[in-house]
């Protein structure tokens, strides 16, 4: 008997230690796809699976705001909503005005059709609220615009709202919130929710994120050595961190941008958009 369980306790060691093995060697062969990704400029991948840039990722998530809800063809009969002659997620407010020498808006600004969620009280604090102040206490000329974009992946209703301000001579800023909801079980969906689907390693993802993080700090450092003035991150900051993370969508094709919109705490457009 004592046998049996050394035995068992020998082969449950070795398991782990082929295990650990595993994702050392896998942890290390990531990192340096990562490494020779940024060293090429090339740090996610399109539709046909060809390698994409930095660049073309940040300008391909600001082409999704196109003021549209793509339902994949869902069946919504089951959703609780709040009208039930509309989808999900529509157009509740559209506003295209310009007063001389005060403001100048143009906005779309979504409805998220489903009883008992808070997100539309989130985006009227952030957005609606900003466009009144603009239109009625503004001293500053100000030109204000708001998109957003929707999809629904696997259940999971993703919608993000940006808004791009700029008030006299203060630098433009933008402002991203992104809500993430599962339509069959009725809950919030976390990033790590997704990974786990995804069956990814969280820890992986995070070494990724922070990995081109950095790198984008570095560029900036460069650009202000010449005399630009750039948004300093804080690569240290652990808003980083994968539990830390709550501003992502799934894109059109079941893609993930993790978002990293620096304006929603400081008057800047800059922003990192990691896609995984």
């Amino acid at each position: 008997m004592k046998k049996t369980v050394r035995n068992i306790l020998y082969i449950i060691t070795i398991i782990i230690c082929v295990v650990a093995i595993f994702l050392g060697v896998y942890a290390q062969f990531f990192k340096k796809e990562v490494d020779n990704d940024l060293e090429q400029g090339y740090l996610g991948n399109n539709s046909t699976g060809n390698n994409i840039t930095y660049a073309e990722i940040k300008e391909n998530f600001r082409d999704l705001f196109t003021n549209d809800f793509m339902d994949s063809g869902y069946d919504d009969s089951n959703i609780n909503k709040i009208d039930q002659t509309k989808p999900i997620v529509y157009t509740a407010i559209e506003l295209q005005e310009e007063s001389d020498g005060k403001y100048n808006i143009n906005i779309s600004v979504p409805l998220i059709n489903i009883q008992g969620v808070k997100y539309n009280e989130t985006t009227q604090s952030i957005f609606v609220q900003k466009v009144n102040d603009i239109m009625s206490n503004s001293t500053l000329y100000t030109i204000c615009d708001i998109s957003y974009t929707a999809y629904v992946n696997n259940n999971i209703l993703s919608v993000a709202i940006m808004a791009s301000i700029k008030e006299g001579d203060s630098a433009q800023r933008i402002i991203i919130q992104s809500y993430n909801y599962n339509l069959e079980t009725q809950k919030d969906v976390k990033i790590t929710d997704i990974l786990t689907e995804r069956g990814l390693d969280e820890k992986i993802v995070e070494d990724r994120v922070k990995t081109i993080v950095k790198k984008a700090a570095e560029d900036a450092k460069s650009m202000q050595n010449t005399g630009y003035n750039v948004y300093e991150r804080d690569v240290e900051s652990d808003i980083y961190d994968i539990e830390k993370i709550n501003n992502f969508i799934q894109g059109p094709d079941g893609e993930l941008y993790i978002i990293f919109a620096y304006g929603n705490s400081a008057f800047t457009s800059e922003m990192d958009i990691i896609q995984i």
